[in-house]
Order: C-alpha cells, then structure tokens, then sequence
C-alpha cells in the first residue's frame, strides 16, 4: 500500500489543482511510516508528533492488531486533537469493521481502533482489501480519492482507461514484435546473400576500426623513447607525422586509406591549414574506392575545401554527387546527406543561388530534425546554413532571427567556448552593422574574436574575418592607425592560406585602404582598392560597387578625373543592383560625382 501510495501517477488533470494534501504535481505528497519510530519508545515519539502535525492525512490499516495496538490509538488521538477528523482514512485488511456497540466485550475480531470513535463519533467508510471487497487497487483508490477530495468514480475510471491503454501498448508491441519476428523469419530465408553481405561489411568496418586505431597509435611512436622523456608534441605536429605517413600506408586497403585522408583533410581545413588540408583530400581522390559512402564523403570535404578556396561552381558540382552517393548508397551514414546539402548550400550562397540555398538548408534541417530531434547541433547547422543564405540575400531580420535559434542550441548543447558560437556571433555582428547599430556590431565581434583567439589560436583565418568586422568599426570612428594594425594582420593571416582574389579579401583589402587613406598613405590606398576589385569582380562581390566609389573618389581627388568618373559610371548600375533598398548609397556615388566635377572645373580654372 505504501509504495501503490508513493508511485500513483495523479492524472494530468488533476495536475496543479490545489487539494487538502497541497498543489498537486506528477505524484503524490511522501508517505511517512511510523514503525521504526514507535519501536522502543514509552510514548509517542516526537519524530511522529511532528509527522502527524504537518500531515494533511492519517491513513490507518485496520485489523484486530491494530484495534489492540496502544500506539495506533495515540496517533488517531493526536491527530484528533488537530482538528482533522475528517481527514483520517481507513483500510481494512482483516477482522470485522464495526462499531465497538455491536460487537462483545473484549472486542471480539473487530478491527476499528476505539479512539476513532471517542467523542461519540459515527462508524467511518473504510476501503476494503479482503477478498470480495473493494480488493487491493480499488481500496487504494478510494484512499486517494479520500485524500485529495476527489470522486472515486472518476479516479477508478481514470485508472480503468490508463491500464487499457497500457494493455493495448503491450498487444500492441506485442503484435508488432510477431510481425518483425516473422518479417525477419522471411527475411533470413529468402535474403542468406544479403545476410553474408552484412556480414563481409561488418567485417571490413571491423577491419577498418583496426587500422585506424593502429594508424593513429603509430602518430604517437618515437624510435627512442629515452629521447622522448619530458618532450612536448602539438596537434599540428602529430597531425603533420599522419600525413607523411599514410602517403605509403595501407596500400592494399584503400576504402580505409581515403577514410583516414579525408578525416586529416577536414581536421587541417578546421585548424586553418587549408592549403595542406585542400592538397591531402585531391590526392585521396586517386584512390580506387568500393564503398560509395567513403567517396560521398570525400566528395563532401572536397566541396568544403573548395569553398575555402572560392573554387564556388566545382564546389556545387562535388557537394551534387555526395548527394547522389548518398541518397542512393545501402548502409549510409543518415548524416552524410544533410551534411553535403548544407554544403552545397552554402557554395549556391555564395553563387547568389539563394533559392536554391534555401531549398538545401531547408531539406537537411527536415532531416536532421527527425533524427537527432530539435536541440542537436546539426539543427544548429542548418539553421545557420538557411540564416547566412537570408543574411546574404539581405533579409536582414528573418536571418536574425535563424541565428539566435542557432545560437541557443550550440550554447546549450557545446557551450560558450566553442568555435560555432563564435562564428554565429559574428554573424550577429554583421547583421548589426548592416541595421545601423555599429554599438551592439561590436559587441558581438569583441566576444567572437575573444573566443576565437582563445580556442583557434591568433592565427587562425577565421580570426581574422572577426578582426576584419572590428576594425570596420574603428574606421567609422576615424580610429585609422588602429584599424589598419588590425586589418595588416586580418590580411596576413588570410594570405598564408588562400590567394590575393579570395572573395572575403575584398572587405579586407578595402578597409585596409581606407585606413591607409585616412593615414595619408594614398598610394598604398590605390594598390589595395585595385587588389579589392580584382576580387569583388571576379565573384560578383556585393562590395563592387563601394570599392569603385572609394577608388573613384581617390583618383579624382589627386587630379585623375577621367578614370575617376569612369569608374562612377561603372558603380552607379552594380549600386542599384546590389543595394536596392539604400538610397544614401546612391546618395554617395552622386556626392563623389559631383565633388569630381568640382575639382575638375576648380583644376581647369587654375590651368587657364
């Protein structure tokens, strides 16, 4: 009884509605017994006076015990003396429930205590337990129902309906469980090739486990191990001994090759090291392959390297057939497909195919929705996948929006420390400096590049895009000497790992410009706009525009009116096209234009 008391689910129902044991919730109140406390005492404990004064109801098991016990009378005495004779309820296990009038002298086999009816108190209802009574549920019902001061009727209907429900979960899987067994039965009968495919697989991956966990042992080896005491070894070092090695490793396994090749690849690009990380995948690619999920994969970080690289329309083209690989492979990994759509996504991004982005992003969020559920960090991929395709299309407000969800989940699920939450603030940063809020901009880029610094290392490339977005706002504040200390660092971080025409160089290269006009250096201002063009033109960048205005407006303000002018013409259509919802830059190319003509005509009155 005591445990059916303690482990009763209230129903949802009766959940938070208030009763004489307090607001209920998934269970009831605890229980207390006062057997062990009564056990060697003269007189009630006060352990149990104390039980008695805080409970809301006294529960007593009647039997001719019980009527005999001192103890079991002092109790009901007490909590009497309470005030709570109402509250007091019975359970009647053994002897004959009556009042003490009708039964002999010495009490015979009734089972009532007679302080129950001290004061001339009525015979009470008791719930019944012996055979063909209320039995053991019905009379825990009525006991609940007592003390919550609910109908017995609805409880027991309540409970009836909850154990047929449970009854037909358990037919149910029950049936469910013939139907496998016997799906199975004829599966093994009439699919022994498919069943020794399984196998030859599990074997091969058992095989593949093996190598690997041999391949990564030997990363750790030294020749003399005298020579190794007190010696210190980085990641990149252990990283780097990996691949020299596998070059002439593994020759007769090939699937287990380009596995370890593309797992080195993808941990370079993560660290930075894009350049050997883009070299190591191109060379497993050579690889003779058996398994289509082995070269989905290296589809996949081959698309990813590409990016890195602006190599955008070969990206597309790899990320298409890790997709088919995946969408049609036996024994996939469920992660692979969602994990080349978000790739491609991000290559059509930044190809300006944000229908087609958004078709991507959103198909892989359905699926890494239902099968790691809404709080997994692939969600919070996908999410920041459909958010940057917003951000890029310049809808400002709804990409917001896709990243607070993102970054709720990876603050929760990875914690603050880790490298996506620093990447999602960044992006937040940008999304406040294109809303005219440089203050909250910068906000998010000081704990982006905090972080960063922190867990990548200072040299780590996307360290400097954070720099970059720091150093922009430096410049609106005519901070020039500052922002161009940050920037020659952005640059250089950039340039040890990708080329002059990296689409990303164009902000870069621009912001550095300004910073070296507003120093005076127009000269070293004029090489850095024309290298920030070559890279804005040759991705259709958003920022052409801007950076022909800024080079136009140098030019015509050393004299070079004719390139200068050419220039605005240049920007004026690329302006309207890329900015079409901000006026003021428009604004900008007619104030330039016309500060030109001035300076011209000022320059030709001079010259006559």
């Amino acid at each position: 009884m005591h445990r059916g008391l303690e482990r009763y689910p209230i129903p949802k129902r009766l959940r938070g509605r208030e009763t004489p044991v307090g607001v209920l919730g998934k269970r009831l109140p605890p229980v207390f017994q006062d057997r062990e406390e009564l056990a060697a005492s003269t007189d009630l404990a006060q352990s149990v006076r104390a039980a008695l004064h805080d409970s809301a109801t006294l529960i007593v098991i009647c039997s001719p015990n019980s009527r005999r016990s001192r103890w079991v009378n002092e109790e009901i005495r007490e909590f009497i003396r309470l005030g709570r004779r109402d509250r007091i309820k019975l359970i009647v296990v053994d002897g004959t429930p009556a009042h003490p009038d009708d039964l002999p002298e010495d009490g015979g086999d009734g089972c009532f205590p007679p302080a129950l009816f001290e004061g001339g108190a009525a015979e009470p209802l008791a719930a019944d337990v012996r055979p063909g009574a209320d039995g053991p549920r019905g009379a825990l019902l009525k006991v609940i129902a007592g003390s919550l001061g609910v109908e017995y009727d609805e409880l027991r209907q309540r409970d009836q309906a909850r154990r047929q429900k449970q009854l037909a979960i358990i037919a149910s899987a029950a049936m469910l469980g013939f139907v496998v067994m016997t799906g199975l039965t004829v599966m093994a009968l009439i699919s022994r090739k498919e069943a020794v495919e399984q196998r030859d697989l599990a074997r091969k991956r058992t095989a593949t486990a093996e190598r690997t966990v041999e391949f990564v042992q030997s990363l750790f080896e030294v020749s003399d191990p005298s020579e190794a005491q007190g010696a210190k070894i980085t990641a990149k070092e252990v990283l780097d001994k990996g691949a020299v090695r596998i070059t002439g490793a593994l020759a007769n396994e090939p699937d287990v090759k380009a596995q370890l090749m593309t797992t080195l690849s993808q941990v370079y690009l993560g660290l930075g090291s894009y350049r050997t990380g883009d070299q190591i995948i191109r060379q497993s690619m050579a690889l003779p392959i058996t398994e289509p999920a082995v070269r989905a994969r290296q589809f996949i970080a081959l698309g990813g390297s590409q990016i890195r690289q602006s190599e955008y329309p070969a990206a597309v083209r790899n990320f298409d057939k890790a997709i088919a690989l995946s969408r049609t492979a036996s024994n996939s990994d469920p992660q692979l497909l969602p994990q080349a759509l978000v790739g491609r996504a991000e290559a059509r991004t930044r190809l300006e195919d944000y229908p087609g982005a958004d078709a991507d992003a959103k198909e892989a969020l359905r699926l890494d929705h239902a099968r790691a559920g809404d709080r997994d960090p692939t969600v919070a991929r996908d999410l920041e996948a459909i958010g940057y395709n917003l951000l890029t299309a310049g809808k400002l407000a709804p990409a917001r929006q896709r990243f607070e969800q993102a970054l709720g989940i990876r603050v929760a699920t990875q914690g603050l420390a880790h490298p996506k939450v620093s990447d999602v603030l960044n992006e937040l940063g940008s999304i406040a400096y294109l809303q005219r809020d440089s203050v909250a901009a910068e906000r998010f880029w000081l704990r982006a590049l905090r972080s960063d610094e922190l867990v990548l290392g200072p040299n780590h490339p996307y360290v400097a895009v954070t720099i970059n977005n720091v150093a922009r706002v430096q410049l609106e504040g005519r901070a020039f000497a500052s922002a161009r200390t940050l920037l020659r660092r952005a640059s250089a971080i950039t340039l040890a790992q990708q080329s002059e025409t990296y689409d990303d160089l164009a902000f870069t290269f621009a912001n550095l410009a300004i910073a070296e006009r507003g120093l005076g250096n127009t000269k070293e201002a004029e090489t850095l706009l024309r290298k920030a063009w070559r890279a804005a033109a040759l991705h259709k960048h958003r920022n052409r525009a801007p950076i022909l205005t800024e080079l136009a407006d140098l030019l015509c303000a050393r004299g070079d009116h004719v390139e200068g002018l050419a220039l605005l013409d240049q920007a004026l259509p690329l302006m309207r096209a890329d900015y079409p919802d901000d006026p003021w830059r428009l604004a900008w190319i007619a104030n330039t234009r016309g500060d030109a003509c001035w300076r011209r005509s000022v320059s030709m009155r001079r010259a006559s």
